[in-house]
């Protein structure tokens, strides 16, 4: 059976806008046997671009249901059914999100018209709904209205499964689990109950033991990839063999993931994650200034400054060097203010060291916090809470989650929320990069 649906929201971001009209159509392979379509409060005001593209005002919805008041039939008209979208991707993220807000897990396999278009209908000018409805000759009323495109989409299923000789839709629907069967001890209804959510999870033998750790913006998804692709060679039959049992625990932030993931694998050291095994640092480069007023650079073993953090850590003192001799060659720097002298310097630089530092300084931002002090907070693992990393005095102190109802922005009430963890140079690594990426988390400086 399949659930053919189609949403209208209030602006174009999955993640964050709501649905303000949705229509279900229940099809079972040879006909639609079932429909419901239903304007929706959606309690923001709807976007003006989306009020030209549609024709849904506010005025509109303001009495229609909320989500909240259909969520248990959208539940019950897709439970057990495939979710079937033009551009699945966007109309299941919206429902996934508005569900996540609800604390509500909303997971079903999914089939995409477009993908199903494209190879049962090879050559085609475009596989837009409107564009495709108008070339293969379906009538396509109430254009981006839910109900109007559900239909449309419903009707072009029925076509693509008529037209299906070579058995598209069973592969495509079978695909996803292809190369299960090479792992034998694992249950397949264990990987069928995986939420499509961020996390970290970790791959059992029989007796429990941990074999592998991993981390996923959708852990259904990973987990799969994983098992189907990544350990298909014959070198890791002996680990496929011995996956029994699969656990996970949703972080819904994706820093938060990786933070875990990093610190269980370097305290339970899974046989299977060789590469992120716990690391000895023992060298740093650090920095200082001079009698001169010029800041210097320079390698030391750690344990000679317990004291003092250094810029960036290493395992040997060979690869501390090898790397400060190439931030001396890309950054234009003196390598007698860095430990070594080449190519004949002389010991000071022929600029001011105002001039110098300031060129130095750039380089350096790149292994500091721009504050000593302040939160990272992001996506929690339900709409009601959100998930909270602290540093303080450039130290990483630990992560949490709080409900922003009761805490909002209150720092000791904040730290209260974090669970400590080690200080350690991959997380600050895995913060620094984090934060040097584009995303929706906030910052907040105290």
């Amino acid at each position: 059976m399949f659930a053919i649906i189609d949403t209208e929201t209030t602006g174009g971001n999955p993640a964050k806008d709501k649905v303000m009209e949705i229509a279900i159509i229940v099809h079972d392979g040879t006909r639609v046997v079932e429909e419901f379509s239903t304007l929706i409060n959606p309690k923001v005001p709807i976007a003006p671009f989306i009020k030209k593209l549609t024709g849904i005002n506010d005025a509109m919805v303001k009495n229609s249901p909320t989500f909240e008041e259909v969520a248990e039939r959208i539940l019950e008209m897709t439970k057990g059914r495939i979710f079937v979208a033009h551009n699945v991707s966007f109309d299941y993220g919206v429902l996934r999100n508005e569900f996540r807000r609800m604390g509500v897990r909303f997971d079903r396999k999914q089939l995409c018209t477009v993908k199903f278009s494209r190879r049962v209908l090879p050559g085609c000018q475009s596989y837009s709904l409107g564009k495709l409805c108008r070339e293969i000759g379906i009538n396509l009323e109430g254009r981006h209205r839910a109900y109007g495109d559900a239909a449309a989409t419903a009707e072009l299923f029925t076509r693509l499964l008529h037209e299906d000789k070579d058995k598209v839709l069973h592969n495509m629907l079978e695909l996803e689990l292809t190369g299960l069967e090479e792992v034998p001890n694992l249950n397949f209804e264990i990987v069928e109950d995986l939420p499509e959510d961020t996390g970290v999870f970790t791959l059992h033998d029989k007796d429990g033991k941990v074999l592998y750790l991993g981390k996923g913006r959708n852990l259904r998804k990973r987990i799969v990839e994983l098992l189907t692709k990544d350990l298909a060679d014959h070198k890791y039959s002996a680990l496929r063999s011995a996956i029994a049992d699969i656990s996970y625990d949703v972080t819904g932030s994706e820093l938060v993931a990786q933070l875990i993931e990093t610190e269980e694998v370097i305290r339970q050291q899974p046989i299977y994650n060789p590469a992120q095994r716990r690391r000895n640092y023992r060298y740093g480069v650090y920095h200082f200034t001079d009698d001169y007023g010029y800041v210097n650079l320079h390698v030391d073993a750690i344990a000679n400054r317990s004291e003092e953090r250094p810029l960036v850590e290493f395992t040997t003192r060979k690869s501390a060097v090898a790397v400060l001799k190439r931030m001396v060659s890309r950054n234009g720097l003196y390598s007698a203010l860095c430990g070594f002298i080449e190519n004949g310097e002389s010991k000071l630089p022929d600029i001011p060291p105002v001039l110098y530092n300031n060129k130095l300084n750039r380089l350096l931002s790149k292994y500091q916090y721009n504050n000593p002090n302040f939160f990272i907070v992001g996506e929690g693992r339900s709409h009601h809470e959100q998930s909270i990393v602290w540093i303080e005095n450039h130290r990483f102190m630990g992560i949490g989650y709080f409900e922003p109802e009761y805490i909002e922005n209150d720092v000791d009430s904040l730290k209260e929320a974090v669970n400590r963890k080690p200080d350690t140079p991959d997380a600050h690594r895995i913060i620094r990069n984090w934060m040097g990426r584009k995303n929706q988390d906030t910052v907040i400086v105290y």
